[in-house]
């Protein structure tokens, strides 16, 4: 008995060591497939792929479609494709004369390059005051609603800075009206490539923004419009983004 019992427990010590032996094998295995992984993250990685192969990612992580209206940003080299402005004005119809002494650009034409510092002051642009809220409305729900405004700023992309040289052109600029104000009588807006972008959708670069404080001709907001003015190479932060530039003595036009 005793060395039958010997010899099960020498068996069981030989079992435990051949099992230790193919747990250590496969622990290294398992170390050696992640640093193949690693290894194959950095040479093959996402943003080095085809374009055809890519997934394209919006500023908030989730995929989106291709549909082959996305512009990948200029200047940004090598970064990963999520980095895009889409750009998705129909073709117009009808295109109203351009007056003399006037360029027509568009919001590539407004990127360089490099980065850009917003100068910020004592409140952003377009930032309401108390009587603007309506009656009822508390401490915590206005905390609220600047969290919300905050937190769609903090998804807009840094990349690029502006063009000093276009500064004092007489320009035209096609773009999607979105309000800064929210009184009634406000007149200032933001001219965006897409149509929600700073509301619905995160706002893109802040020089693919255009602020205009008034335009004659009284645009419809959220509505597709030419925008003729002089153009200041002026960065402004408002409540919605940073805004790489400024167009003064505006005449806004249906863009149809």
């Amino acid at each position: 008995m005793r060395a039958d019992g010997s010899c099960r427990l020498a068996l069981w010590r030989m079992d435990a060591f051949a099992e230790d032996r193919v747990m250590g094998v496969v622990m290294r295995l398992g170390v050696v497939l992640a640093l193949l992984a690693v290894a194959g993250v950095m040479v093959w990685a996402p943003w080095k792929t085809p374009a055809a192969e890519r997934v394209l990612l919006g500023t908030d992580g989730e995929p989106i479609a291709d549909d082959g209206s996305f512009t990948p940003v200029p200047g940004v080299g090598s970064a990963p494709p999520h980095e895009l402005v889409r750009y998705n004005l129909p073709e117009p119809k009808t295109v109203p004369a351009l007056p003399e002494g006037v360029s027509d650009l568009n919001f590539v034409d407004l990127w360089a390059d490099g980065s850009l510092a917003v100068r910020e002051g004592t409140e952003r642009v377009g930032t309401p005051d108390e009587t603007l809220f309506p009656e009822g409305t508390t401490a915590e729900d206005m905390m609220l609603f600047f969290l919300d405004l905050a937190d769609m700023r903090s998804l807009q992309p840094q990349e690029g800075g502006i063009r000093p040289e276009l500064d004092g052109k007489r320009v035209r600029i096609a773009g999607y009206t979105t309000p800064v104000g929210f009184g009634e009588t406000d007149k200032a807006f933001l001219l965006v490539p897409e149509l929600g972008a700073c509301i619905h959708v995160p706002p893109p670069p802040p020089n693919q923004i255009v602020y205009v404080a008034q335009a004659a001709g009284e645009p419809e907001m959220f509505e597709p419009v030419w925008i003729t003015g002089t153009l200041r190479a002026d960065p402004v932060a408002t409540i919605l983004a940073d805004v790489g530039y400024r167009m003064e003595e505006v005449v806004a036009q249906p863009y149809r």
